[in-house]
């Protein structure tokens, strides 16, 4: 299996998102959608539109659990169906907040 690298970010001290790396998968067209955050309470993405041709991508709190929040950092991966008019064949931007990179195409 080819696999493409994410584009994004990890966090970063001062960074002002919590960081974001988004692929096409490659098992279908779906958008791998990778946070850093807290374990037991991980940013996903909440959101996805098509604004002028660049998918923007918002991020929320999933609903928290019934033990503490905890301090530290780890990666959440979530897959997420593309807003109509993101083909994977195409390449496309993406942005979060005010990051915004491009992502490489996937399998058509």
């Amino acid at each position: 299996m080819t696999e493409h690298p994410p584009v994004g970010h990890p966090p970063y001290p001062g960074q002002a998102h919590p960081g974001v790396a988004v692929a096409w998968s490659e098992e279908d067209a779906r958008l791998v959608v990778t946070t850093w955050g807290s374990s037991s309470n991980p940013t996903v993405p909440s959101g996805a539109q098509l604004v002028d041709g660049v998918l923007v991508l918002t991020l929320g709190r999933r609903a928290a659990g019934t033990g503490p929040m905890t301090a530290d950092l780890a990666a959440h991966t979530t897959l997420i169906e593309p807003p109509a008019g993101l083909a994977p064949g195409a390449p496309a931007r993406v942005r979060v907040g005010e990051l915004e990179v491009a992502l490489r195409p996937g399998h058509a």
